[in-house]
């Protein structure tokens, strides 16, 4: 990357994760990207894993024009906050990218954790009450407005999360809170064709599916754990 580029580059961001400035191109964008995952292969090392979670993580936010916007306000934001740090204090080393992770953390990761948990602890009990009588009309609909419940909450937390790009140094986390998201979707779609035609298998698929979305969950505070500046 030429010099006067580099210069442009904000560190710590999405941008510097990808080598690219601020001002990149969708096309430079696409191409840095590219080039990044033939270069890191996700199945040489841990790091390399952990590398090209960061990787795609950057690509998923700046790919897109909405939310490359919302993730520049929040640069210009962080950047703001930092400027306004009195210089002359020892608390001043404060970076951008602290800045933005406390945001996140705050806003976005912790509320997000609390619905994961809520909506992971919430379908055994559900299962176990419509297993007195899986074809019983009262608890067949009682199973049914629960999973539209459920689906409404995971809409408006996956909404937040997409609207709400995280900081760079937490790219390792995002992924997996993302991952878990998709999961629990792909868990209730399957707990609903059971509600359609009660082939239990649709019951052990939900299942998995959620036992997969709760390990990427406590993957991700795993990842919060090990991702201090």
């Amino acid at each position: 990357m030429p010099a006067s580029s580099r210069k442009n580059v904000v560190r710590g961001s999405h941008y510097h994760t990808l080598g690219v400035p601020v001002g990149a191109s969708p096309q430079e964008i696409k191409q840095a990207y590219r080039r990044l995952v033939k270069e890191h292969h996700p199945d040489t090392s841990r790091e390399e894993s952990d590398r090209i979670r960061e990787i795609n993580a950057a690509y998923h936010v700046l790919k897109h024009r909405d939310t490359r916007s919302a993730y520049d306000r929040q640069i210009q934001a962080a950047q703001r906050e930092t400027s306004n740090v009195n210089v002359g204090q020892p608390q001043a080393t404060v970076t951008d990218e602290a800045v933005a992770r406390h945001r996140w953390i705050q806003q976005v990761y912790t509320p997000l954790n609390r619905t994961l948990a809520s909506l992971l602890n919430s379908l055994k009990p559900q299962l176990n009450a419509l297993a007195a009588d899986p074809f019983d009309p009262e608890l067949t609909n009682a199973f049914e407005i629960y999973l539209q419940n459920a689906g409404d909450q995971l809409s408006k937390a996956q909404t937040q999360f997409r609207q709400s790009p995280n900081p760079s140094s937490l790219a390792g986390v995002a992924s997996r809170l993302y991952y878990a998201l998709n999961h629990l979707e792909d868990g209730l779609d399957e707990l609903n064709y059971f509600t359609m035609n009660f082939d239990d298998r649709h019951l052990h698929t939900g299942q998995e599916l959620f036992h997969r979305a709760r390990g990427l969950r406590s993957e991700a505070m795993e990842a919060l754990k090990s991702s201090a500046l």
